[in-house]
């Protein structure tokens, strides 16, 4: 694969290439490496081009992102704000159409913010001549049980009915998503809601899986979620420290604590250090899992599967989704004495850890979910708009590029036109490329150029 721009007079590369453009959901703006949608976008992109060489990626950020400098990305900076609440609310216009410019080609937009894709579908039809398909994915709902601020889940359902399909982290969500919306909406809305929410598992990559059992494990018990409120870690502490009052033999590692806050608590913590934070996992006899009020998709409980850790995880559909035979509590007496049972029970232990490391294996490869999203890309770009045959602008369009030497650039197209920006160029695109012959050099902007063997 490529790594560069084409010298059209020394290599092509021949594609019929799909061009994305990727609407951002920023949440966590003091580090965007860190940041939930860069994570998964960057994972999404990466796995996307192991299945496929035929991409390209237009995202639209607040800034460079070094994670995201990947061979076949783009990266456009628009200011947004940092606070969540207002960033979900605040879309400018002028800016965006700056980035978005008929220059470019959109096969498809993947938006992770549903909240914006109205403003977004309007100003693509009505102010460029993309007429690109939506699709997307979102980690975030302003649900009225969870949010702390004034939220925009009703202008999130407005946004989603304009989505082909949006991925969501667990049918447990989605449940949550359906039950919301009988506040506001019809039963046809919500019914709709529900055909375009397609559940994505937040899987792991096949190489991170252990190959050794996992054996030797000391008596820590960890806390790899963050430790917050809508986690619950006040309250698991309290089960700890009831434990400690039975028994001293045992630590709990919670590596996102900022400092220690009891005898027993390691707080070691490795950074953006993967390797030396799975290394860790592997030395732990059980992880926990604990009630959440907004049920996502846990990372940190996947972490520690493909490593070999058992987690204790609290009885909601959310954990049944991750691991449907994992050991559950629903009382704290019932978590004590799970507890007590890992710290003791060293065989019992090992067959659990077995048990997670198959479970992954077989039901939670991400690849495998992206395998499919991909596939459903392709149904997408299917069902994009094309001009007939006989529409004489075609042929016009098809003699330059057949005549042109190093290919003809999408704007020297729209130039000989002599088209406007609203006039739609995406049936024509799809037309073009339907034709064996005509190829869309991989590369930031569209170059259009003849090849008569084909591909």
């Amino acid at each position: 694969m490529a790594n560069a721009f084409f010298e059209y007079s020394v290599s092509i590369r021949k594609e019929k290439t799909f061009r994305i453009l990727v609407y951002p959901n920023i949440t966590y703006s003091k580090n965007l490496e860190q940041d939930s949608f860069v994570q998964v976008l960057k994972q999404q992109i990466l796995l996307l081009n192991e299945i496929r060489d035929d991409l390209w990626f237009h995202i639209i950020l607040p800034k460079n992102v070094m994670s995201l400098d990947i061979h076949n990305v783009s990266q456009h900076y628009i200011p947004i704000p940092t606070y969540p609440p207002l960033m979900r609310v605040h879309f400018n216009t002028t800016v965006m159409l700056e980035e978005i410019t008929n220059d470019y080609d959109f096969d498809l937009v993947m938006s992770h913010l549903p909240e914006h894709t109205h403003q977004l579908k309007n100003i693509l039809y009505n102010k460029t001549n993309h007429r690109p398909k939506f699709f997307g994915y979102c980690h975030w709902w302003d649900f009225q049980s969870v949010s702390t601020w004034e939220g925009s889940f009703n202008q999130s359902i407005l946004g989603l009915l304009e989505y082909d399909r949006c991925y969501i982290n667990t049918q447990f969500q989605k449940n949550l998503v359906l039950f919301e919306m009988e506040g506001t909406f019809n039963a046809n809305r919500i019914d709709r809601v529900d055909e375009i929410l397609e559940v994505q598992y937040l899987g792991v990559n096949k190489e991170d899986i252990i190959t050794d059992d996992n054996r030797g494990s000391s008596k820590t018990i960890v806390f790899n979620h963050r430790p917050a409120d809508y986690k619950h870690f006040d309250e698991f502490i309290a089960i700890t420290d009831e434990l400690y009052k039975q028994r001293q033999d045992f630590k709990v590692w919670v590596p996102l604590l900022d400092k220690k806050n009891r005898e027993y608590v390691i707080v070691d913590s490795f950074g953006d250090e993967k390797q030396p934070y799975y290394n860790m996992l592997k030395t732990c006899r059980v992880g926990f899992s604990p009630k959440q009020t907004y049920g996502g998709w846990s990372i940190a409980t996947t972490d520690g599967l493909m490593n070999g850790v058992p987690y204790i995880v609290f009885n909601a559909l959310y954990y049944n989704e991750l691991q449907s035979s994992a050991d559950v509590f629903d009382t704290d007496k019932e978590l004590l004495a799970l507890l007590n049972k890992y710290l003791d029970d060293d065989d019992y232990r090992n067959t659990k850890s077995d048990e997670a490391v198959r479970h992954i294996k077989d039901n939670l490869i991400y690849k495998d979910e992206i395998q499919n999203m991909s596939d459903y890309m392709d149904d997408l770009r299917d069902e994009l708009p094309k001009v007939n045959k006989e529409d004489g602008r075609i042929e016009d369009i098809i003699g330059w590029i057949k005549k042109s030497v190093d290919g003809i650039t999408k704007k020297e197209i729209i130039n000989k036109l002599g088209w406007g920006k609203s006039r739609p160029f995406t049936p024509y695109r799809t037309k073009l490329l339907e034709n064996e012959n005509i190829f869309d050099c991989i590369g930031r902007e569209p170059t259009y150029y003849w090849d008569e063997n084909g591909k």
